[in-house]
């Protein structure tokens, strides 16, 4: 697994993730056998608003907003208190259990590609794990269902994720579904059997003063396919103070953001629509002779 800084990490693939391939086709059949319940049963753990754990639709704060074509479940793993027990199925057979074991495996893959990237940056290679405390985590199963006119909806809309990471898996034998933005142009990942997708969050830009940058990213539908990925988020701990890490900001290199604390990050985050990367807006030092 090889990094540069002061580059995108588009959509790298990770083919040597150490996860057991058996656990990944695993999670993949709960996840899809979930989505496949009748929709009352589905419905007995409900995203409630303003909220992003449960079944339903996140980042909806108006009634006139275009839906995007995705239904969603979603879990907080870690640390334990951000579990909302009452949203665990009991249907699927096994479901809390692999989901249990998948993100265990996960949490290790984020931790040694943390331990790479700031090699990269010439740091100490346990500087994330020391900084993060107890890593915030949470899991999401998108199903994206065939769309007759998917000229006219997105799956999802266009955004960065919070996260420091963000480790996707995409169903085996769905459409081509995520595409990442570079140069102004929509970019499609086309999945690499047993790879997992990573992409870097915006808490990560700010921690390394933007030397890597969160990449946004969309999935769009398809007329006769459908879609199914897994997702995972990878984030420091809610009262962690983030904002440039000193060595990463000198003269030249001035801080382009400030300081403040994941948890009020997030809070901003989940009650603002998916806007590219406008979110990030929320960390970065106004100034009148700003280009950024």
């Amino acid at each position: 697994m090889d990094f540069e800084a002061d580059s995108y990490i588009l959509g790298s693939q990770v083919i040597n993730h150490g996860i057991n391939l058996s656990l990944l086709e695993s999670m993949e059949e709960v996840a899809q056998n979930f989505f496949m319940l009748p929709l009352e049963e589905k419905q007995k753990y409900p995203m409630a608003p303003g909220t992003v754990q449960g079944y339903g639709q996140a980042f909806v704060f108006s009634e006139d907003q275009k839906l995007d074509w995705c239904n969603m479940f979603a879990l907080g793993i870690e640390p334990h208190y951000i579990r909302s027990p009452k949203l665990w199925p009991i249907n699927p057979p096994k479901f809390g259990e692999t989901v249990e074991v998948y993100s265990r495996e996960v949490r290790k893959l984020c931790q040694n590609l943390l331990k790479y990237i700031a090699m990269t940056l010439g740091l100490k290679a346990d500087t994330f794990e020391e900084m993060f405390g107890v890593a915030v985590q949470a899991i999401r199963m998108n199903y994206y269902p065939p769309c007759s006119r998917p000229d006219l909806v997105l799956g999802l809309s266009p955004h960065s994720d919070g996260s420091a990471l963000t480790v996707l898996q995409q169903g085996k034998g769905s459409s081509v579904g995520l595409q990442i933005l570079k140069d102004n142009k929509w970019i499609p990942v086309q999945p690499i059997p047993n790879a997992l997708v990573i992409n870097i969050g915006d808490t990560l830009e700010v921690l390394t003063n933007g030397k890597y940058k969160s990449v946004e990213h969309r999935a769009v539908t398809h007329k006769e396919k459908d879609r199914l990925s897994i997702v995972t988020f990878y984030a420091p701990s809610y009262e962690v103070e983030l904002g440039p890490m000193p060595e990463l900001v000198n003269d030249k290199t001035p801080s382009k953001y400030r300081r403040y604390t994941h948890g009020e990050y997030n809070k901003h985050y989940v009650t603002n629509k998916l806007q590219g990367k406008k979110t990030l807006e929320f960390a970065k030092i106004k100034s009148d002779t700003s280009t950024e």
